[in-house]
């Protein structure tokens, strides 16, 4: 058996910065995330073995939070909620990905020259809910599917950092082709970290018999490469735990790729791998 591991694995630099700055929390009392800080299962345990607790709606708010520190989530939150937050805990540590912040300023900026801002994305992830409130939201469009734009003649196309970069060309020239835009940007705002690893799933997918593609559920770029994988290698496997491969049959003469999503830590890709080495037919 050949196994190939991506040569993009492990947290990206955005969640790596995330996960270690929570992390050395864990010496304090009254810590707080709010939401998941990253779309991983694995990761979040590891964080609320320490002792940090997770609330999800900011209209129920922790009754110590005026003594408490809270940390947002690397996707990014909305105008609202920071102001919220920073009126009612003690302490406010943000962990948004400096390129989703990088996406937030770029958008902000052309907003305001006047441009109406259409992205490739999907509305109900974190980091779009997060974008949409922070800019004018009657300036802005979050949508998978190419529309028909009435009375807007200035528009920026950009798109979702998670999204790969053929579905975000096809979206962009379709939008060209049934609108009359008299002024058009469009911005590549795709992270660079998960187009590597959309290349090496690619590269992968085509040379394995069979590929494993851990990462959380919830995921949006690992959720990404196994759809990228599952078009060249129909043994494409979506996976969070041990769990879930034990049905699956290893070959000696299989040859097997593995990825990760960018929020997948290298304690789960290391034993999810000695599993695969430990069960081969």
């Amino acid at each position: 058996m050949e196994i190939r591991i991506s040569d993009n694995v492990g947290f990206c630099y955005g969640v790596n910065r995330a996960f270690n700055n929570t992390i050395k929390l864990n010496d304090k009392k009254n810590i707080y995330m709010y939401g998941q800080l990253v779309h991983n299962n694995s990761v979040i345990e590891k964080i609320t073995d320490t002792g940090i607790k997770i609330f999800e709606n900011i209209d129920n708010l922790p009754e110590n939070s005026y003594k408490s520190t809270v940390i947002i989530r690397a996707h990014g939150i909305t105008s609202k909620e920071r102001e919220i937050l920073e009126k009612n805990f003690k302490q406010v540590i943000d962990m948004t990905c400096p390129i989703v912040t990088n996406l937030i300023k770029l958008s902000k900026g052309i907003q305001e020259k006047g441009y109406y801002i259409v992205v490739y994305g999907k509305e109900s992830h974190p980091e779009m809910r997060g974008l949409k409130g922070n800019l004018s939201e009657d300036k802005i469009l979050i949508t998978k599917e190419p529309l028909k734009l009435q009375n807007k003649s200035k528009v920026c196309i950009i798109s979702q950092t998670t999204v790969d970069y053929p579905s975000f060309k096809k979206f962009y020239l379709k939008m060209l082709e049934i609108n009359q835009f008299s002024d058009i940007i469009i911005k590549n705002t795709i992270c660079r970290e998960t187009y590597m690893r959309e290349q090496q799933a690619l590269e992968i997918s085509q040379w394995a018999d069979k590929v494993f593609v851990i990462g959380g559920k919830n995921s949006s770029n690992t959720t990404k490469l196994y759809k990228i994988s599952k078009m060249n290698c129909k043994n494409s496997y979506h996976i969070e735990s041990i769990e879930e491969i034990k049905e699956v049959v290893i070959n000696k003469e299989d040859k097997i790729g593995i990825l990760t999503g960018a929020s997948t830590p290298l304690w789960q890709l290391e034993n999810i791998k000695k599993h695969i080495e430990g069960n081969i037919s």
